[in-house]
């Protein structure tokens, strides 16, 4: 750690991440047959064994999904307009969110411990609207990992988000994914051009597994 006018600074990305002060925070990875074939799969595999890694070293896990419905009650017309610009249809959105129908949960292949929080977002920053940052506060921590979707709308909404209220905010890039091929690598970028950490998870496992030594 560096000392800066009586502030300790993490120097290096092994005190970023430690167990003692990060999170681990699981974006959108939703019941969905995306998950089930190709570079998608990789990634749901990659995402497990950060999750089952971070269990081993009392690292807190957060499990977000989008809560839609009954009707897109809870999305405002500028934001189905924002779906309508996306390509979507009027009759599509009906059909995907019938009256009186909720959806959004996590993909079945995750199995969350008692300790750990499954937590329905609103927007695309898993902060916004939800108690995340007061759980942050609870646990002390400092550092907010990222894995899931998308990486250019949810997650890297949660990373402007979490960079502005002064977590460490660190991306896993072998454990994102976006629909858009184009915006993935975009925000890839956008991370490493504003200065925040992008790793692999085999670096962090190899982090984690040094700190149990």
């Amino acid at each position: 750690m560096l000392t800066i006018n009586g502030r300790n600074v993490c120097e290096n990305i092994s005190e970023v991440v430690s167990p003692t002060r990060a999170a681990l925070a699981v974006i959108d990875i939703e019941d969905s047959t995306i998950w089930n074939e190709g570079a998608d799969a990789i990634i749901l595999k990659n995402v497990k064994t950060l999750i089952e890694s971070a269990r081993s070293i009392n690292l807190p896990v957060f499990y977000f999904y989008n809560r839609r419905g009954p009707a897109l009650n809870n999305i405002s017309p500028a934001y189905i307009r924002v779906l309508m610009n996306l390509g979507w249809d009027i009759e599509r959105i009906r059909q995907a969110w019938p009256e009186g129908e909720g959806a959004g949960e996590l993909h079945p292949d995750f199995a969350p411990t008692p300790n750990e929080r499954v937590i329905p977002k609103d927007r695309g920053s898993a902060f916004e609207g939800t108690n995340l940052e007061l759980l942050l506060r609870t646990f002390q921590r400092e550092s907010v990992i990222l894995v899931g979707c998308s990486t250019d709308w949810c997650v890297e909404a949660t990373a402007w988000y979490a960079t502005n209220k002064d977590y460490y905010t660190v991306i896993i890039e072998d454990c994102v994914r976006g629909p858009r091929p184009d915006g993935h690598i975009a925000a890839l970028k956008q991370f490493r051009a504003i200065g925040l950490d992008v790793l692999d998870s085999g670096e962090l496992l190899r982090i984690w597994g040094e700190s149990e030594s």
